[in-house]
Order: C-alpha cells, then sequence, then structure tokens
C-alpha cells in the first residue's frame, strides 16, 4: 500500500468516525427537544397538535412536505420557501435568523462530500491541481444541491422543538 493510500483511507475513516459522531448528536439533540416539546405541552394553555413518528417526519422532510400535516409543500421553488403551510396554515419561519440552520446544514453536507472526494482522489494519487478543482466542484456542487431539504429538513427540527404550530383557527 503506498503512502497516497494509506492517507487516503486514514482521511475517509477520520470524516466517517466524525460524521457518525455529529449524527449521534444531532439525534441526541433532537431527542432533548422533543422531550422539551412536550413538557411545554403539557401546560393546560398550550395546543396539543397529534405530533407523527420520527420516520414519518424525515420521511416528510425528504418529501418536502410540512411536518405538521404532511400535505402543503414547505418549498414552491427550489430557493423559495412558502411562507405558510396550505395544508394546515402553519407559519413556516417566524423569525429572521431561522437561515443560519439550513445554511449550516447545506456547509456541512458540502464540506462533507468534498472531503470524501478528496479523500479518494488522494487515494488514487491524483495530482495537487485535480484535487483542488474537483473537490471545490463538489463542494459547491454539494451545497446548491442539498438545499432544498436542507430547508425542509431544519422546517422539521423548528416543528419537533415546538417552534412551529398549526395556526389557531387550523387547530381542532
Amino acid at each position: 500500500m503506498t503512502t497516497d493510500q494509506t492517507l487516503g483511507i486514514t482521511i475517509f475513516l477520520t470524516i466517517t468516525v466524525v460524521g457518525l459522531l455529529t449524527l449521534i448528536s444531532v439525534y441526541l439533540m433532537i431527542g432533548m427537544a422533543a422531550q422539551d416539546y412536550g413538557n411545554r405541552h403539557e401546560q393546560p394553555k398550550a395546543q396539543p397538535v397529534a405530533r407523527p413518528a420520527a420516520g414519518v417526519l424525515f420521511w416528510r422532510a425528504m418529501r418536502r412536505k410540512c411536518p405538521i400535516c404532511g400535505r402543503g409543500d414547505v418549498l414552491h421553488g427550489y430557493f423559495h420557501m412558502n411562507q405558510n403551510c396550505s395544508g394546515c396554515g402553519a407559519v413556516f419561519w417566524k423569525n429572521e435568523g431561522e437561515w443560519t440552520g439550513p445554511m449550516l446544514i447545506d456547509f456541512i453536507f458540502a464540506l462533507a462530500a468534498s472531503l470524501y472526494t478528496w479523500a479518494v482522489l488522494v487515494y488514487f494519487s491524483y495530482s495537487v491541481a485535480a484535487q483542488l478543482a474537483i473537490t471545490g466542484a463538489i463542494a459547491a456542487f454539494g451545497g446548491i444541491a442539498i438545499m432544498p431539504w436542507s430547508r425542509s429538513l431544519w422546517t422539521m427540527f423548528l416543528f419537533v422543538t415546538g417552534e412551529i404550530e398549526v395556526a389557531p383557527e387550523q387547530a381542532k
């Protein structure tokens, strides 16, 4: 095994371990947010919304549908979000700073895609110029390619944390 192959495998395994640890952290954060959501909605003033199972929520996010009802679209274009759900009336984003979550998801995906690509290029002994050009293109394309799903995943996260609820006139 050459030095480039050893380095490529090392990069690949390091990224994989860090990625798995990150996914475990995200899972735990969502679990804590779900628990907080349940505690907050046990108060008498809150209108509880029947929460779907985690798998259903994830499936809705992948289809870019409303996390509450699963009918309305989160997006009305590749880069544009709907203000409200057409099915249940939920307001998707209330605060100005809510774009930072999807931006972070875009960044992490682009970074991971480019690092995995880099590991493969190092393994096969590509030139430094090719490594820079290809990983740069993968990072740019990856960040743009994931955009609709990052917004949908973030909307699901906002629902799980209790930031998105059905409009009062819709809740029954």
